[in-house]
């Protein structure tokens, strides 16, 4: 009898490991949609099996390559509007986001900050982290987001 059950135990193994199937993670690197940003040494988004990795965005108008005046609020601003044209041109938006970073050069705009993301970001909220440290070009913000297609 025993000899019965670690036959049968052994062929439960032999069973569970041969039907386990095994996963191939496809990675495509996309550059971005915008002609003034085709050449920067990064991809604009970096898509694994269903989850669309950003490059973080500051509040620069693609168009004009210029900060936008005004302070945090127009920079959040602008910088959630970048976003968005990112994950439209990957079919995607706002509501498709599971996870932000949040990155202030000052942590003492994190309340004006979260006035403006609260407009773009209303329900389904994404996780989030904000901390604050030294940006390129004299931003005040920079977010990076994760995105997962449904």
């Amino acid at each position: 009898m025993k000899s019965n059950i670690r036959i049968l135990f052994i062929l439960l193994i032999i069973i569970h490991f041969s039907c386990k199937k095994e996963t191939i993670s496809i990675i495509k690197h996309h550059k971005s949609h915008e002609k003034s940003r085709q050449s920067v040494p990064f991809s604009d988004v970096v898509e694994v099996n269903n989850f669309f990795f950003l490059s973080g965005q500051i509040g620069k108008n693609h168009k004009t390559g210029k900060l936008v005046e005004g302070g945090i609020e127009n920079e959040t601003t602008q910088t959630l509007k970048n976003i968005q044209d990112i994950l439209k041109y990957q079919n995607l938006n706002l509501r498709d986001v599971v996870k932000c970073t949040v990155i202030l050069s000052d942590i003492n705009d994190f309340s004006k900050m979260n006035g403006i993301y609260r407009t773009f970001f209303k329900e389904n909220l994404p996780a989030r982290t904000t901390f604050a440290g030294d940006l390129v070009g004299d931003a005040k913000i920079e977010i990076e987001v994760v995105a997962a297609r449904k």
